[in-house]
Parts: C-alpha cells; structure tokens; sequence
C-alpha cells in the first residue's frame, strides 16, 4: 500500500514537472532541517526579550482558559488578568509614542492568551491611552498617563455611535464652549447619538476619551477629542453621564461593552486634547490645520496602530489555528492507518491557509518596519497598507480558522481545543476598527487618485504554460489584476467626469463618486488586488533574507501562496484571456504538488513552520495538538 501510495507521488510528480518551468520555480525538494527557535527570531524581529519574559508570564495558572464561566465572572477574570499583567509593567503608555514597537509587542502577547484580554488591555492603551499620548499635551500626560498604566484609571473610547459607524465625521455628539464658565458642553442630542460598543464603558471605566463636533462662537471646527470622566474613583457614574450595558455577545465576552449618553455634561477647557488644536479662555480658536477634514484626519490617525494590533491578532490566531490543526492531521489516523494529513483534501484546506498566514505575518513586519520610521511621505503607504492588512488578515483568519475547525471534525468544535472558541471570540475583527469592506475601499480610493487623471489599460502578460508557476510570472500576473482593475475604475470615472464636466467642478466630481460606487464590487476586488500582489512580493523578498536553511521551505510555501492566490481568482485571468485551459491545469497539478512537498517525511516540512511560530505549549493548550486520544482537562466524565 505505501508503495503504491509512492508511486502515485512519483507520477504526479513528474507529470507536473512536464508542464512548468523547473529552473524557474523554486526547488521542492525540502531535505534541510532548520532550527525552528532561528525561524522564529527572523518571523520576530523585534524585542525578542519582551515577548520571552511575557509568554513566560503568562504561564501563570490565572491566564489558563475557563469555559465554564458566567458572562460576569468571565468579565471579572478579564479584568484581574489585566490588573496582574499592567503590574509587571512590561511597557508604559507612554511608549505608545517614545518606543511603538514594544508597545505593541506587549499587547500582542496578550492575544495568544486570551481575545478578550487582548481587546480590553487594546481600549484601555492603545484607544485611550494612545490617543491621550498623541493628541494631548503635556498637561495630559502627566495627568492621565500614569494612572492608566496603574490601571488605577481604567479607560475606554468613545468614538463610535448608535447611528454612526464608519462615518465617524457624522458622528451627533456635541462638544459646545461656553465662553463666560470657560468649559465644554458635551452633549448626546439623541439616542443615535449616544456612544455605541464602547469597551470597557459597562462596568469598568472610569475615563473615556470622547469624540464631538466642536462648536465655539457659534462656530462649527469638525469632530475634536475630549477626556471625560464617567465614573468617580468610587466607580460611580458622574452626574449627567448615562450608561446601558450592551449584554452578552456572540462571542468576546469578557469585554464589558456598553452604550454612553451625555446630558450637557461640562468639563474643563483642558478637557480637549489640543496638540493640534485649541481653544483659548476667550474662545479663540485655534490650529496649525486649516481644514476641517485634514483635521478630521489627523484625530482619527491615532486608529493606525489598533488597526495594526488587530490586523496582527488575527495573524496570530492563524497561527495557533494551523499550528493545532497541522499537529492533529499529522497523527490523527483514519480508515486504518491512513492519517488524515495524507488526504489531498485536507491538505488543500490546511497548507494554502499557512501560506497565507505568513505571507500576512511577513506583510506585518514590513508594515512595522516603514511605520517606526514615522517619515511623511511614507503616510499614504502606512494608510494603504494597515487598511488592506486589516481587512485581508482579519478576512483569511475567518477563513483559516473555519478550515481547521472542519480540518479537526467535532474536536474542533470542542473549547478545550481552542479553535472554535477562538473563532467565535473573533468574529467581530472584520467589522471593528474600520469595517473590511469600508476598508478595501480606502485602499482603492488611494490607488485610484492618480489613475483617473490619465488612465490606461495595462498590456497583457503572455505567460507560457511552462513558465506559469516561476515566482516572476506569478507576480506578474497579481500585478495586472490589480493594474486592470484600477484602469476599469479609472476609465469608468474619468467617463463620468467627463460627461459631467460641462456642469462645473462640483458635478465632475460628484458624477465620478457616482461611478465609484455603481462599481462596488469592483472596488473591494481591487482592493484585494493590492493585499494579494504587495503580500506576494513581500513574502518572495522576505524568502530570500531569511535564514539558509529554511529558505527551500520558505520558498515552497511563497510558491503555494502565490499559486492559490492565482487559482482563488482563476475567472478573473481566464475572461482576460490572460490565462487558458492548460494554464488551469497545469496550475492545479502544481498546487497539489507543492500540498504533498510540504507534508511529506511525516508532515515535517509543515510542521517546522508551525513550531517556527514559537508559540509556547500553554499558550497552544489545546489537547488534540499534543495527544488526541486524551479528554481536554475541562471535560467532565460522567
């Protein structure tokens, strides 16, 4: 039988040698071990140390996962877990600005863990915290900061309302001066004004850093930023401030998110984070911006860096979801002695979902990269890509962890096995933070800005059925998806335009946002376009730095995500008459190929990725990764 099954290789094998270029594509061999701690210090890059000590930390038996509590005393363990870790100060607020990279080091820890503790510690540092660091001056600093890295002042973020989503610059929420008492006025003027989801707000805040429409001498400058207290130290609310518990959740339950209303509460005129903006005791008003919208854009910055946290996350859970499943499938026997890793279907299912999880990972660390170096002209790659990380990261950990939750049958729907909750607990990544369609269509805005003015259609690749899977060709072809689909906007605008322009300005532009969003569907495709072709180029250069003996590994994965990436969008290439029948089929055979190269010898290639996470084994926890034969330490026998 294993003869047999090795023969079959072998022809498969050949036959899809017979129809691809082999100089051209990466050698599949994967002979070479390599040290899976050495892939783990190039897939980390950055404060190494930190991460050791806090995974270390979090050995600690109050951070083990229980699923058998209430939504209260499940919120209560979130909070004690939080309270514990900020004691060990791994970082401070502060370093949300002076040391970005430690900051957010510590909080992904947090996500390996536990979400729910990930997102609260995520309101409280980076949403509130963060923003108190950016937007506010000294003043705020000295008097915020250090009692929010206590936890002595727990906080939330008051930016989202009941009506008001991702049209964040039509958010109701009044902020009004009063020039005689010099204070604000913030006010909720209806019930879709009143802050929605706000983490934190139910029981546990104390402050909230709240977004209103600025209004001074009857004047309105835009949303602005305010710390307000809505509750006393005692935990009470304050006069004025209303607060509704949003109840249990479809999952992230240990996050207390509630529902805020302000009835003409006044705060001080230091109330308003005035780095970039203020207002004098006369009421002068004042700011180095002169736009109401490019101060729009400057208090909404600060999103940057949670969409990066979440986009990371979602990453990391990849990562524990195929890191579980990969170890299970690999002992897992079924119909005799055939383990289920030995199955092309499973293999199809669980190898392109690791391919796409480091291609994202890599993509993150680039991202890092051009973000630390806090250079202007890079502002509009920073927008680009944390708003196509996000949405494609939090998009393909949906998909990931539904993979190996099938990938795992009923075990993976049991909690102890970590997967389905974890799903379940994440399921609201691709709608907070910037929702992923609202996203993907940032990223085509972005794209689209300089293409309506002169668009063109991109010339065709020919790309020989022999040379179809060599790393160049793929990304040639991800190139043109995305240069075809930014020239059909394009031209599709520039047409509106046009017809439109005898009618002034105004009306051009107006006819060509008409275009934009007749074209939806084609907005998100581009945008999807650009995650596919940037990752793929990212992971091949990143391929190519890594450690040596993990290169032919690495390589063959890239290869895998590349490939899929074509294949998933096969309609598009095949109606552009880019690519034919022969191609599809020559694609296919070499996918399939590649699966087998990476579970072969036992499934090593694939596990040394998966051990090159470096995720510990309390923070895996999940039996079936270790011995599957065994009940989880949760379940009860009867």
């Amino acid at each position: 039988m294993a003869a047999n099954r090795r023969v079959e290789t072998l022809t498969r094998h050949l036959t899809s040698m017979a129809l691809v270029d082999v100089e051209a594509a990466p050698q599949l061999a994967l002979p070479a071990d390599f040290d899976p701690r050495e892939l783990y210090e190039f897939l980390c890059r950055d404060n190494l140390e930190l991460r050791d000590r806090i995974m270390e930390f979090l050995k600690d038996d109050l951070y083990q996962p229980n699923y058998y509590l209430s939504l209260m005393e499940f919120r209560e363990l979130t909070l004690q877990r939080l309270q514990k870790f900020v004691a060990q100060k791994f970082f401070s607020s502060k370093d949300y600005i002076t040391d970005p990279l430690r900051f957010q080091a510590g909080l992904e820890c947090l996500a390996l863990a536990d979400y729910s503790l990930s997102i609260k510690a995520g309101v409280h540092f980076t949403l509130c915290g963060g923003t108190i660091a950016k937007l506010g001056t000294a003043k705020h600093h000295e008097q915020y900061l250090p009692r929010l890295d206590t936890l002595d002042l727990p906080g939330c973020f008051g930016m989202t309302e009941l009506g008001h989503g991702s049209n964040v610059m039509g958010i109701e929420t009044t902020a009004t001066y009063d020039n005689q008492a010099g204070e604000f006025v913030i006010h909720t003027p209806s019930d879709t004004a009143s802050k929605f989801w706000i983490g934190g707000a139910a029981q546990h805040g104390k402050v909230c850093t709240v977004f209103a429409q600025l209004t001074v001498n009857g004047k309105w400058e835009g949303p602005h930023v305010f710390v307000v207290r809505i509750r006393n130290d005692a935990g009470g609310p304050i006069p004025g401030v209303r607060i509704k518990d949003n109840g249990p959740k479809m999952g992230l339950n240990g996050v207390d998110n509630g529902q805020i209303w302000f009835d003409h509460v006044r705060v001080s005129r230091d109330a308003l984070l005035d780095a970039f903006a203020s207002v004098a005791p006369d009421g002068t008003y004042s700011s180095p911006i002169k736009s109401v919208a490019q101060r729009f854009g400057t208090m909404v910055g600060g999103l940057t860096t949670g969409r990066m946290l979440i986009a990371q996350a979602a990453v990391d859970a990849g990562k524990i979801g195929v890191a579980i499943a990969i170890a299970y499938a690999c002992k897992r026997p079924q119909f005799g002695d055939t383990l289920i890793m030995d199955y092309l279907t499973h293999q199809r299912r669980l190898l392109p979902a690791l391919a796409t999880t480091y291609a994202m990972h890599l993509s993150m660390l680039r991202l890092k990269a051009i973000f630390v170096q806090k250079r202007p002209e890079d502002a509009k790659t920073i927008h680009v890509m944390s708003s196509g990380l996000k949405a494609g990261a939090t998009w393909s950990r949906g998909e990931t962890l539904q993979a190996c939750r099938e990938c795992c049958g009923g075990q993976g729907f049991l909690a102890a096995n970590k997967i389905g909750a974890m799903k379940t607990d994440m399921d609201v990544d691709v709608t907070f933070e910037g929702d992923n369609t609202v996203l993907m269509q940032q990223v085509a805005k972005a794209l689209l800005d300089a293409a309506v003015r002169s668009p063109s259609a991109p010339s065709a690749p020919s790309v020989s059925v022999p040379a179809l899977t060599s790393l160049a060709r793929i990304q040639e072809l991800l190139a043109y998806r995305e240069e075809s689909l930014t020239a059909e906007l394009a031209i599709a605008m520039a047409r509106a335009m046009k017809a439109a322009s005898s009618q002034g300005k105004q009306a051009a532009a107006a006819a060509a946002n008409a275009a934009f969003e007749d074209n939806l569907d084609t907005v998100v495709a581009l945008g999807w376009a650009n995650v596919d072709r940037t990752a793929f180029q990212i992971f091949t250069e990143e391929v190519a730095a890594a450690p040596s003996a993990t290169r032919p590994t690495l390589g063959a994965l890239a290869l895998l995500y590349g490939l899929t990436r074509i294949e998933r969008n096969l309609a598009f290439y095949l109606a552009a008459g880019v690519l034919n029948g022969q191609h599809a089929a020559a694609l296919r055979l070499r996918v399939n190929e590649v699966c087998r190269q990476l579970v072969s010898d036992g499934g090593k290639p694939a596990l040394r990725l998966c051990a090159g996470f470096g995720i510990p084994d309390h923070l895996l926890q999940a039996p079936i990764a270790f011995d599957w034969t065994q009940i989880g330490s949760d379940g009860h026998q009867m």
